[in-house]
């Protein structure tokens, strides 16, 4: 499996810690589902709220940031569907990449979470299938000492179902109507 986009994920732990460069990465995501018009603007105030305790973004963060949000918004427009989920690179230790999977999970649904995708139309089963999976995935941890190949076999494909999964929710919401919830 090939690095996402290491140069990235590298700059953004720098400037970004202790916060993971792939939880935020999945709070774009979900944010960028639930609303494909979302600025640039929008997407900083979500970043700084969980950044920071409202304080100003440094000049080289808000930059990293804006950078990660045009990555981000051309991956969910591109037509090849060549999304995924922004991740350390494959000769860091599986566990690592393994926290990274289960906090990209995390920034995810929270990020659909904050877009309140109830609101913006049905999920198909196999969506709502997938957040449910999503979530357990936000879970998960790795055990074992040494990863062997089986390992990283299983991790491959789980960043595959990942990455197909939100294709799936991107698809299920832009297709939908809206949902008017009645006012009391």
């Amino acid at each position: 499996m090939t690095a996402i986009h290491p140069p990235l994920f590298e700059r953004l732990t720098g400037l970004l810690a202790p916060f993971s460069p792939a939880e935020l990465h999945g709070l774009l995501c979900g944010l960028l589902c639930a609303d494909r018009d979302l600025e640039p603007e929008q997407w900083l105030i979500h970043a700084r709220e969980q950044l920071t305790d409202d304080a100003e973004l440094a000049e080289p963060v808000r930059d990293v940031l804006f950078k990660l949000f045009e990555y981000g918004a051309a991956q969910l427009n591109a037509a090849d569907w060549s999304v995924a989920p922004l991740l350390p690179d494959d000769d860091v230790p599986l566990r690592q990449r393994v926290d990274a999977l289960g906090s990209w999970c995390q920034g995810l649904l929270y990020g659909l979470g904050l877009g309140e995708v109830e609101r913006r139309g049905e999920l198909s089963a196999e969506s709502r299938e997938f957040l449910h999976d999503a979530t357990e995935i936000a879970r998960i941890g790795f055990d074992a000492g040494e990863a062997n190949e089986a390992d990283e076999t299983a991790y491959a494909e789980v960043v595959e179902y990942l990455r197909v999964g939100l294709l799936l929710i991107q698809q299920d919401l832009r297709h939908s109507t809206p949902i008017r919830l009645p006012l009391h």
